[in-house]
């Protein structure tokens, strides 16, 4: 029997991806762009995983840097969107 990933679990594998770190998963208050994980770029790759992942539709416009700041904020952001 196969267990399925958690929400949390599969947010930190696409960030993990995107960002090119496996920190991610191991460091949940890793700031994310004060310390250059992310940027402009992977940002949208970014979106782009995560709206494929779970369906959401993610627009640029409603994100802010401070939503997405580490790990554990992207986590909590996803799971507001993403029914349960």
């Amino acid at each position: 029997m196969t267990m399925s990933l958690s929400l949390a679990e599969r947010v930190l594998g696409r960030l993990a991806v995107v960002a090119e770190t496996d920190e991610v998963r191991t460091d949940l208050e890793l700031p994310l762009y004060a310390d250059h994980v992310l940027d402009s770029m992977k940002t949208v790759e970014l979106i782009v995983a995560l709206a494929e992942e779970f369906g959401l539709d993610i627009s640029p416009a409603e994100l802010e840097a401070d939503t997405w700041a580490t790990p554990a904020r992207l986590i909590a952001w996803i799971e507001e969107r993403v029914p349960a």
